[in-house]
């Protein structure tokens, strides 16, 4: 394993990690494209599909633990929503991360780029209101029945992807209409929740590899700082960066998927 190799990796950790402190989704999103298009265009070698999702499983872990602290600590999670999907998505995890063994490599791009469009039309639907916006945690009231189904339906995703976390914070706050802060809080545990049984089912099955290892210790800084910067950021704006870099990862997906480029 070459030096660059591991500054690289070390370098797209913390990139990852920044933005799942500032956004909330556990950064699988961005690093999957990153791990998979930025190493051939540094001269190193391809990582496949498959190893990009164990890989970015690792890092949303630990990514998940170190923000999901802080917007705990800051006051911006809601405990009942987060355990309920978190638990229940966590058990779809598992079940997709065993499936994923023998999924093949245009299969796992294909439903990563179905699931980015996914959540760029939810984006299409009103956000909620100023007022709904700037309520605390302890006034929020989800429907129990609908946030499970979601929840298990996107933790099967995550389970195959090692990504899929991105689709609970537009979910919940153009679905639900979950305070956008409220949203990226609770997100970031629910992506520790199902994360953790993913990263299992990957590791007892030999996905995982060492090059984990140093995604894993980039990213934990970048969520720290992620979150940091968080705080300074208008609410609004956030919902615009996340819908700006997930559109920007899904035209990058879809032209690899029609062949349009490699």
């Amino acid at each position: 394993m070459s030096v660059t190799l591991i500054a690289a990796m070390v370098f797209l950790g913390a990139f990852g990690g920044f933005v799942s402190g500032l956004l909330g989704f556990g950064g699988g999103v961005l690093m999957f494209p990153l791990l998979y298009y930025v190493p051939p265009l540094l001269g190193l070698e391809r990582l496949d599909a498959q190893t990009v999702a164990a890989v970015v499983i690792s890092q949303v872990s630990f990514s998940a633990l170190i923000g999901g602290m802080a917007h705990l600590r800051s006051g911006r999670v809601k405990a009942r929503l987060a355990l309920i999907a978190g638990a229940i998505s966590a058990v779809g995890s598992f079940a997709g991360a065993v499936a994923s063994k023998s999924a093949s490599e245009q299969f796992l791009l294909l439903l990563f780029g179905i699931v980015t469009l996914l959540v760029l039309l939810m984006m299409f639907l009103p956000g909620p209101g100023r007022d709904q916006d700037e309520r605390s945690p302890e006034k929020l009231s989800i429907p129990t029945v609908p946030l499970a189904i979601c929840s298990l339906i996107t933790g099967v995703v995550i389970g195959f992807l090692g990504a899929g976390n991105f689709v609970f914070v537009p979910l919940l706050i153009y679905v639900f209409k979950v305070p956008t802060r409220v949203a990226i809080g609770s997100t970031l545990f629910i992506a520790l929740m199902n994360t953790a049984t993913g990263f299992t089912g990957k590791l007892l099955t030999g996905q995982i590899p060492m090059i984990a290892v140093f995604v894993v210790c980039g990213a934990g800084v970048g969520a720290w700082a992620g979150e940091i910067v968080h705080r300074r950021v208008p609410t609004r704006a956030l919902r615009l960066v996340y819908a700006g870099m997930v559109l920007l990862i899904a035209i990058r997906v879809w032209l690899t998927i029609t062949g349009i480029t490699g």
